[in-house]
């Protein structure tokens, strides 16, 4: 079911890029005291793992809020660290996962996160599920984060989610990597794909002759767009033929008809990162599928209120009232 948003910009945040940008400037203070920890996978490599509480204090039937977080995030990036907030002050546990190497270490192996890397939020999710066995598990997912939750929650017969969250997703990663190569866009490419060239660096100085792909730090400074390095990079470490095989088998709009989650999808026609292209018609949705659309919010923006000083950060507002709604629902059954 597609919806309009009750979403409304704020008067001083009018056009697509200001709701992308803006919200990077605002403060954002720590309600919680963040517990660590290293999360073990079964292939020898690791994830860093950010919990709002020690989950030696988390009590039995609260919700546990798992939070994906987008390209090259962590949770340094806003949004995640808000929504951490968000959750911890409804008494609930909040807990990012820090894809691999984008915690404080490098990953041990070459094989990186990439949109549709799902193996690992599935093996984090039943390990939660077996810690807590009486906890409701709820998921919330941004930008890549989001495709990736999406894929995961039309994957599985069985996710172990009481419900999913998506938030600015590039459901086609194809229109998503050319998009973002347009225009004004391409400041927000620049900036990504410098991290991503910067990290993988790293890595080959690490791994030396270990690493998968023939290229060295001359061949990485050729890179300038995202395509380009999907095709270099991202999809030979992983297992891909190339970049349009890893758009094709990753993007989220293949698997949204099969989702037996109740998911909330958030989305804004305006998104500077994709075109309206991205967005799935009615007939792509499973039943239990809602795409709240906004003709405004940039990505991973939705900024609204009356207040510069004082802005609503309208995603959190929302995701926290959906999780609700489905925990009356689910504590009524």
């Amino acid at each position: 079911m597609i919806v309009e948003s009750k979403f409304k910009p704020a008067w001083w945040l009018n056009n697509r890029h200001l709701q992308t940008i803006v919200p990077r400037f605002y403060s954002v203070p720590n309600s919680f005291r963040p517990f660590e920890q290293e999360f073990n996978l079964s292939d020898g490599d690791f994830i860093e793992l950010i919990w709002s509480r020690s989950p030696a204090y988390i009590q039995e039937q609260s919700p546990i809020v798992l939070i994906l977080h987008g390209l090259e995030g962590s949770v340094d990036s806003f949004y995640a660290k808000r929504m951490m907030n968000a959750v911890h002050e409804q008494g609930w546990t909040a807990l990012l996962m820090q894809f691999r190497g984008c915690g404080k270490k490098p990953n041990r192996h070459a094989k990186s996160y990439h949109s549709g890397q799902t193996e690992d939020v599935f093996e984090l999710i039943q390990y939660i599920k077996r810690k807590f066995p009486h906890n409701p598990l709820y998921a919330i997912g941004f930008s890549l984060g989001g495709n990736m939750l999406a894929k995961y929650v039309g994957e599985q017969d069985l996710s172990f989610l009481s419900g999913a969250v998506v938030i600015s997703a590039p459901l086609d990663l194809a229109i998503c990597a050319k998009a973002i190569g347009n225009g004004f866009a391409k400041v927000y490419q620049k900036y990504l794909v410098d991290k991503l060239r910067n990290k993988t660096k790293l890595k080959l100085s690490l791994m030396q002759d270990r690493f998968p792909v023939n290229i060295d730090e001359k061949g990485l400074d050729k890179i300038k767009v995202l395509t380009e390095f999907d095709e270099a990079i991202t999809a030979p470490i992983n297992g891909f033929d190339s970049a349009t095989e890893y758009y094709q088998q990753c993007s989220a709009n293949r698997f949204l008809k099969t989702v037996k989650t109740p998911t909330l999808i958030i989305h804004a026609e305006d998104d500077p990162f994709m075109t309206p292209d991205v967005v799935p018609s009615a007939d792509m949705l499973a039943s239990n599928v809602v795409l709240e659309l906004s003709k405004s919010g940039g990505h991973v923006g939705f900024i609204t209120g009356n207040n510069p000083f004082k802005p609503i950060f309208w995603t959190e507002t929302r995701s926290i009232e959906y999780i609700k709604e489905l925990e009356s629902n689910r504590i009524e059954l």
